[in-house]
């Protein structure tokens, strides 16, 4: 099998959902994908006790009402509270504030909505969206605040139907869906099952096996084929001329060897800074940064700069391959576990190796890199790249754009296919391989799980490897032309084809099986309006779509 994309792991995405308006009793209605505030939300709520609140014209609490409810409940009731002056305005979204109105965390917790408030802001990075009159999004803005600030007077909204009542739990105020950080329990609605489709974008690819863009505004999408070309996808249209052009440096095409990765570095808009990740003459893993030419119109091979060689001649699998810049600037690379059947060479929990691992470096320090210090083992107990460990061939990994966690798909070895998640900022995670595989031992009837991470979803291979064999790591959809693709986590199998997304509700994921497509999988990948696309090794491009 060319699992030249070594089997890459399940998906999962960490998504949000729900609140809503009660009457005299509380009305618990069906909920609806979006990002964005809906005037009349439909919502949805599992079995609980839920508090609603009636507010008066300035937002006082007039009135509540407490109902436990036995099961799921999916009455088709809307939450009729328009915003009447949302449109055009710009709202402030982040950790637990939307609009200014704060969220807390725990359960049927709240703090009341007042119509036309100014809100504060903790320092930090904050996202701000804009909304047409339908709800939704039509812009979208990030900045940070070094310090604290309550002058943002433009993030008033009026909340017109002030005599409803409004449900507040886990964090989500009348349906209008708010991110509250990394891991928290915020839900969208699962996508139901064989709503996906693909189209083709292009075709005439030689092995493709990953596809990104520059974010340079130019919403070019940059096609990874193995044999060492990048290719550029503009306007729906493949030029004629590569990018980039390594095919006399890559080792291709021997078990999972060849070009494997690409990256462009977060400032290539103006710095032309780029980098990839390949497989040498000599089996090695190269990273190595090049430039491109003033126009970003092409890069030369000329202007490498290797910054990182691994040793991985034994074997010619297990080499990984993505690499990818985190939202705190740093460089990712994920690399396999050196190869052979069972990890033989004991890299996967030798935290002293490069190999079986996530490592962080900083390509804008010294060279060839410095290590960022607050890498776990950066002032001992292992290599100072090691970021994470305990990986078996980590094929496609991918940072959620939005809450910043890192999605990593881990390819199994004969029986399960995981994907693993590390929240902003967790270090030093260990993933269990060889010791285990999905959330089973591998190779034994006990282990220890102590000290491990556990996957957040696993598939098994079933009966023939008739499910698959080899999982291709995804992304979570942010975009805003797909509202029902909201939040869900996109991933597939390179050996049947098979997609899914991840619905994940309080750290338990759910597998929603999207159908069974004539495609070998070998990546997905993000345009830089946040859609979706996938590679098929056979030769095409093509766009993850939700079915009419």
């Amino acid at each position: 099998m060319i699992r030249l994309v070594q089997r890459r792991p399940a998906a999962l995405a960490a998504l949000a959902v729900l609140a809503t308006s009660l009457s005299t009793t509380l009305l618990v209605t069906a909920a609806t994908a979006s990002t964005t505030y809906r005037p009349t939300h439909l919502v949805h709520f599992d079995a609980g006790t839920y508090t609603g609140y009636k507010f008066n014209g300035t937002g006082g609490i007039t009135a509540s009402k407490t109902a436990t409810l036995p099961r799921g409940s999916s009455a088709s009731t809307s939450l009729g509270t328009p915003i009447t002056s949302h449109p055009g305005n710009w709202l402030l979204i982040t950790n637990g504030v939307w609009a200014g109105y704060y969220i807390r965390e725990s359960n049927r917790t709240y703090l009341p909505f007042t119509r036309l408030r100014v809100v504060s802001f903790a320092a930090g990075t904050h996202t701000g969206y804009k909304f047409n009159a339908s709800g939704t999004v039509i812009a979208h803005k990030t900045y940070s605040l070094a310090r604290a600030s309550s002058a943002h007077a433009g993030t008033q909204a009026l909340i017109g139907s002030s005599t409803s009542y409004l449900s507040i739990v886990d964090g989500v105020w009348a349906g209008y869906w708010v991110p509250i950080g990394s891991g928290v329990g915020l839900r969208y609605p699962p996508l139901g099952a064989g709503r996906l489709t693909l189209s083709s974008v292009v075709s005439g690819l030689d092995q493709p096996l990953y596809v990104t863009n520059a974010g340079d505004v130019s919403g070019r999408l940059f096609v990874v084929e193995r044999t060492g070309l990048v290719r550029v996808v503009s306007g729906g249209v493949l030029q004629s001329t590569a990018f980039l052009d390594l095919t006399a440096k890559v080792s291709c095409c021997t078990g999972e060897r060849g070009l494997l990765g690409l990256a462009f570095h977060p400032s290539f808009a103006t710095n032309l800074r780029l980098f990839a990740d390949y497989t040498d003459s000599t089996g090695d893993i190269i990273v190595a940064e090049y430039t491109a030419n003033a126009t970003r119109t092409s890069a030369s091979a000329a202007t490498e700069r290797v910054i990182l060689r691994i040793n991985h001649r034994t074997y010619a699998n297990h080499n990984g391959g993505w690499i990818g810049f985190g939202p705190d600037g740093y460089l990712y690379i994920a690399t396999g576990d050196g190869g052979g059947g069972g990890d033989p060479l004991g890299n996967g929990q030798n935290k002293n190796s490069l190999l079986g691992k996530v490592l962080r470096i900083d390509v804008n320090g010294a060279q060839p890199y410095a290590i960022p210090p607050s890498n776990p083992f950066a002032s001992g107990g292992g290599a100072k790249e090691v970021w994470a460990y305990g990986l078996r061939n980590p094929w496609r990994d991918s940072f959620d754009r939005e809450r910043r966690d890192l999605y990593i798909g881990d390819v199994g070895q004969s029986a399960y296919e995981e994907i693993d998640r590390a929240g902003p900022g967790i270090r030093g995670q260990n993933y269990g391989w060889n010791v285990m595989e999905g959330f089973s031992c591998y190779n034994a009837t006990t282990c220890a799980t102590s000290g491990k991470t556990l996957p957040i979803a696993a598939y098994a291979h079933g009966s023939g490897d008739s499910i698959g064999c080899a999982v291709t790591g995804g992304y979570i959809y942010r975009g805003a032309a797909q509202p029902a693709l909201q939040g869900q986590y996109i991933l597939g199998d390179y050996c049947t084809g098979r997609i899914w997304t991840l619905y994940q509700d309080e750290n338990v994921a759910n597998l929603v099986a999207q159908g069974q497509f004539a495609v070998n999988i070998s990546s997905f990948g993000e345009g830089e309006n946040g859609e979706i696309y996938l590679t098929d090794l056979g030769g095409t491009l093509y766009r993850v779509m939700v079915k009419p």
